[in-house]
């Protein structure tokens, strides 16, 4: 019994040690990058056959409210068959550890008005914007901005989720882009919602019958793209080689050193190997240094050992190869202790 009371303990500090270890990030869609990735989406909220129903019974009209874009058709009758409202998605919380969903939010959304009807409504209007879908409790909640003393409250929990279709991980590919679907199928309002609706629109006997017989608000579609977006190059060197003339055999070169950071960088080097010996002269805000005229090595002058922010510094030498231009290869580069990307050998 002890070794199994100990064997317990254990299991219950790596179990807590693993979720310690998960952390659950909000990615801002557009501009932050998430795992070499930026992300971008929208949500789509179609309502349902009740929920148009209802809405005839009230004889309720709808509107877009900030980003969102609604559409809504209607029969020769004046009926509504179809009512969506596009919104662009804005942020995301992700697992870090899992790449599992948590919720998503978008921006902007739809306003519903009710007119004044004897029996049914006293009239109001009611706005549900900024639609944040909880994956973890199957809720989606909303901004609702409610006539009738209601006011703007944000967080309502406003529908119940039946069904969540579609792939909840987004494990990115390592190159190229990918897209993600998913459908939540299944609005149902909560009591919360049901009390904003009735307050904001002004709900009579009628009005909260027909609400209340809506079994299914209709569903959201929610897609998600993404690019590769690879991290900025710290710092480049190019290299510019050219004959001094036809009758020259003597070639020039200037090599420039580009710090592509919002910050100061102090230190580079450059290094490179011809492909046969070759003496360098007239050598130009640089030192340097070689092994047996063919592997050289650039650093800084004192009054170029910094690059600011954006900024870039060259050096340049001439060069003597018995009057050809010798290849260059194991060409690479630092500053202030980065990696540079190298161009124009």
């Amino acid at each position: 019994m002890k070794v199994a009371f100990k064997s317990l303990i254990a299991a219950a500090a790596f179990i807590a040690a693993g979720a310690a270890s998960a952390a659950t990030v909000t990615v801002t869609l557009g501009q932050t990058v998430y795992k070499g990735h930026t992300l971008s989406g929208s949500e789509v909220l179609t309502l349902g056959p009740d929920a148009n129903a209802w809405l005839d019974t009230i004889k309720g009209t709808v509107a877009a409210n900030g980003a969102g874009v609604v559409t809504a058709t209607q029969d020769a009758d004046g009926f509504y068959t179809d009512i969506t409202m596009t919104a662009p998605l804005v942020s995301l919380n992700v697992d870090d550890a899992s790449d599992n969903l948590q919720s998503l939010a978008g921006s902007g959304g739809i306003t519903l008005t009710a007119p004044a009807m004897r029996y049914i409504a006293s009239g109001g209007s009611l706005t549900l914007t900024d639609l944040n879908v909880d994956l973890n409790t199957k809720k989606v909640y909303a901004t609702v901005i409610g006539a009738n003393g209601v006011g703007t409250v944000t967080n309502v929990p406003l529908w119940d989720i039946d069904a969540v279709l579609g792939p909840t991980n987004i494990a990115l590919p390592a190159n190229g882009s990918g897209t993600f679907n998913l459908a939540l199928q299944g609005l149902h309002l909560t009591a919360d919602g049901t009390t904003k609706f009735v307050s904001s629109l002004g709900l009579a006997r009628l009005g909260q019958a027909a609400l209340a017989a809506v079994s299914d608000f209709g569903s959201i579609a929610m897609t998600l793209d993404s690019v590769v977006t690879l991290p900025p190059v710290a710092c480049k060197v190019s290299f510019k080689t050219t004959t001094l003339n036809t009758s020259s055999p003597l070639f020039n070169t200037e090599v420039t050193v580009s710090n592509n950071t919002s910050n100061a960088a102090t230190g580079w080097t450059v290094n490179w190997t011809y492909g046969k010996p070759t003496l360098l002269v007239n050598v130009k805000n640089a030192k340097l240094s070689n092994k047996s005229l063919k592997a050289y090595t650039a650093q800084p002058v004192a009054t170029n050992a910094t690059v600011a922010a954006g900024a870039s510094t060259t050096f340049s030498f001439r060069g003597y190869a018995g009057g050809t231009i010798p290849a260059i290869s194991d060409v690479s580069a630092t500053l202030g202790g980065q990696t540079c990307a190298v161009s124009g050998q």
